[in-house]
């Protein structure tokens, strides 16, 4: 799967999120997260559907279940192995 991917803006000075835009986006997305050993919780009682999931080794992913944008915030002590690894399963989709 193709996707863009940019550091997203925050408060945080240690703070390792980024903004990826993905061609997926709702259930199917879920759906793969949880086949990969995700522990996905979705709150539909806002206006705006959201998820959270949090992925073996502490990788937390967040986004609207009508948006194809998530924002995944990585481990300050591991972020370049977390990213480089959620990067190459994103794009062997």
């Amino acid at each position: 799967m193709e996707f863009a991917v940019k550091k997203a803006e925050n408060c945080f000075a240690a703070a390792e999120n980024y903004e990826y835009r993905i061609a997926l986006a709702d259930q199917d997305f879920l759906k793969l997260l949880e086949d990969n050993g995700a522990d996905v919780r979705v709150n539909e009682q806002l206006r705006r559907p959201t998820f959270v999931a949090e992925l073996p080794g502490g990788v937390r992913i967040k986004g609207l279940l009508a948006r194809n944008v998530i924002k995944v915030g990585y481990l300050p002590t591991a972020a370049a192995t977390q990213k480089a690894d959620f990067e190459s399963w994103l794009s062997s989709l």
